[in-house]
């Protein structure tokens, strides 16, 4: 799946700033409070954004678990 997010049949981005110090749980009970959706849709992305615009995280429910994405951007300076 690196690098390829053909395979989610929706991404969902979730609004306003989240503690990415949450874990799988905490996250899902988010998307449920301010969406209104069940997290337990298969192939389905949500996205959260931190105070600080270089970090995202995602949540998958992949049918047997959860899987948690963290993405770091950077900006090389050469």
């Amino acid at each position: 799946m690196r690098g390829d997010a053909t395979c989610f049949k929706a991404v969902y981005i979730v609004c306003g700033y989240t503690d990415l110090r949450a874990g799988m749980d905490r996250l899902a009970a988010l998307v449920e409070a301010q969406t209104g959706n069940q997290p337990y849709i298969k192939d389905t992305l949500y996205l959260f954004c931190g105070r600080r615009t270089d970090r995202i995280k995602g949540l998958v429910w992949e049918g047997d678990g959860w899987l948690l994405l963290y993405k770091r951007l950077s900006v090389r300076t050469n």
